[in-house]
């Protein structure tokens, strides 16, 4: 464990001289698929997790310059037979000014038991992206015209530690780094991002727990968000984070509802940027 901490803390000295992934849930902290391949929110009772999550952002401005529909991700994740192994699968919608992003990927993480208390996981995922470009709406000097479709694949990986309720995982996306050209230059480019987390559960009693957790994300910016999470009745979960970098609030609330059924919400605005982001998921654990 000593081990593990000493390289996180010297990753993140790393990272922090390093714009983040358009799509960045808000609602990470019982579930860090997204950011960590290695990450599964399945416990020894259950065999299965399905995610719908959406993510919209909204940006004032007067003459209707950002306009963008909703992020979407599916995800679900399943228990290979009676093993401590897993099988994940997921989708990602994401369109932009000049092209529409849709990524499909499979998974795979395998968890170690360590210790008495202590579980070590190891995971990756192969992503394809098929890019569908409309050269209509990409304003710089192009030969193109029409719509075409770029392929434009790449890996994941991920390491994820537990001892008792202390968490810790580092996850690396794009690792390959690929990109889509066009007359020599670079159209679309896979940046590599680096995201290590970092959480403690301190139980009071029974039925109340508080979580301080660090989530560090570096794409060719770095942004922390350090914050505390509140459960109740082992049920109801509400938290608060500073996105240090932007000095944005970002509020969350999650609760489970009925035989598996979860839902959750989140919104966050700063007074030094413009944008806020409004999220919702949905999940069902069996």
């Amino acid at each position: 464990m000593r081990i593990l901490l000493l390289t996180l803390i010297v990753l993140t000295n790393a990272l922090a001289s390093g714009a983040q992934n358009s799509i960045r849930p808000n609602i990470y902290l019982q579930d860090m698929q997204y950011y960590n391949p290695a990450s599964v929110a399945i416990d020894s009772s259950q065999s299965s997790q399905t995610t719908v999550y959406g993510k919209y952002k909204s940006v004032a401005n007067e003459d209707d310059i950002w306009k963008k529909p909703m992020n979407l991700w599916l995800n679900h994740a399943g228990r290979i037979a009676r093993s401590n192994s897993f099988y994940t699968i997921s989708y990602v919608n994401d369109v932009y000014s000049f092209y529409n992003r849709n990524a499909v990927s499979i998974g795979y993480v395998k968890q170690m038991q360590t210790g008495r208390s202590s579980v070590l996981s190891l995971g990756g995922r192969i992503v394809g992206n098929f890019d569908n470009i409309n050269w209509d709406k990409f304003e710089l000097p192009h030969t193109e015209n029409g719509r075409t479709k770029r392929f434009n694949p790449d890996l994941d990986l991920g390491i994820a530690y537990q001892f008792k309720k202390f968490r810790a995982g580092l996850g690396v996306k794009n690792i390959m780094g690929n990109s889509s050209k066009t007359d020599g230059s670079t159209l679309l480019k896979n940046h590599r991002e680096f995201n290590i987390n970092l959480s403690y559960q301190q139980n009071i009693g029974s039925q109340f727990s508080i979580t301080p957790f660090m989530l560090l994300a570096n794409e060719r910016t770095t942004l922390i968000d350090a914050g505390l999470s509140f459960s109740l009745l082992n049920r109801i979960r509400a938290g608060y984070a500073l996105r240090v970098n932007e000095l944005k609030s970002v509020i969350t609330f999650d609760a489970d509802l009925y035989k598996g059924f979860s839902v959750g919400v989140a919104y966050d605005r700063s007074s030094l940027v413009s944008d806020k982001n409004f999220d919702l998921v949905v999940r069902y654990r069996r």
